[in-house]
């Protein structure tokens, strides 16, 4: 895991309230920006692993197991109230059912005293086995690794804005960014995705749930397109290599759009899905 990644994860024990309430807190460094605020996405990610470590500590029970076994964040839903700036954020995590199959948690975002993104985050074992169903997705045909023409972060004008480069290699599918070549085409981005010196987890995949660079850019509407809501699906832990990744939408509307993400694995197996709601860029 690249030290950018560790260091965002090292939480640091702040608070504790009785069995079902304890908070947490971690730096976000300004690698994890888009612009000048924290990206959504890997905000989510530190939500993610702090709920799953509060299970541990305030829920073990609903966690007993290990690996593929073992509870973890398994749908996380968040509302961005504010953008949250690159700083010291507590995690106020509050545990709200403990079962079985399901524990549930909130997760407070908070800064300066002020609730900046807050988060339901269930708790269940994730999938193993084959699938009983799987249809057809965009990311069919999809190498495994990326293509020798793909637009690398690294290097390239995207990373002027989006500041994730030392933490993750990412590749975007240049048949699926016509922006590049002054061209506009369908809200569909196609990319290639991996952390820096490691290989991907489920932590990591929460993350590229909100990876893609907004698809409305491809309509040619450019500029902060701001998360209203956003609820990410962790389905299985990722096998090693490349994690592939597609952003569509079906309807972007006059002020709002979806934007779904699908991730695959290097074995083509679907590990995470996320939906947002994010606002339309003002034209300035």
């Amino acid at each position: 895991m690249s030290q950018k990644l560790a260091d965002v994860l090292d939480l640091t024990e702040v608070s504790r309230t009785g069995a079902d309430a304890i908070t947490y807190r971690t730096t976000i460094d300004p690698v994890f920006t888009i612009g000048p605020k924290v990206h959504g996405g890997s905000l989510q990610m530190v939500v993610a692993h702090a709920a799953a470590r509060a299970l541990g500590e305030l829920a073990a029970d609903e966690a007993a197991g290990a690996g593929a076994d073992a509870k973890m964040p398994v749908a996380i839903t968040s509302d961005y109230l504010t953008a949250p700036d690159a700083a010291d954020v507590d995690l106020e995590i509050v545990v709200r059912k403990r079962g079985r199959t399901v524990t549930v948690m909130t997760v407070d975002a908070v800064q300066n005293g002020r609730t900046m993104v807050s988060s339901s985050v269930t708790c269940a074992r994730p999938d193993t086995g084959a699938p009983h169903h799987s249809a057809p997705t965009v990311l069919d045909g999809t190498p495994a690794e990326p293509p020798v023409d793909g637009i690398g972060l690294d290097n390239s004008p995207i990373a002027e804005v989006n500041h994730l480069g030392p933490a993750l290699d990412l590749v975007l599918d240049p048949a699926t960014f016509p922006v590049v070549r002054g061209e506009t085409g369908e809200p569909v981005v196609r990319g290639w995705v991996r952390p820096k010196g490691s290989e991907p987890d489920t932590d990591f995949a929460v993350l590229v749930c909100d990876i893609s660079p907004p698809v409305v850019m491809n309509l040619a509407l450019f500029g902060w397109a701001p998360t209203v809501q956003l609820t990410t699906y962790v389905r299985r832990h990722p096998a090693p290599g490349w994690l592939r990744f597609a952003a569509t939408s079906t309807e972007v509307g006059p002020g709002m759009f979806e934007e779904d993400h699908l991730v695959v694995d290097s074995t083509g197996t679907v590990v995470a899905q996320s939906r947002q709601l994010a606002l339309i860029p003002q034209r300035s």
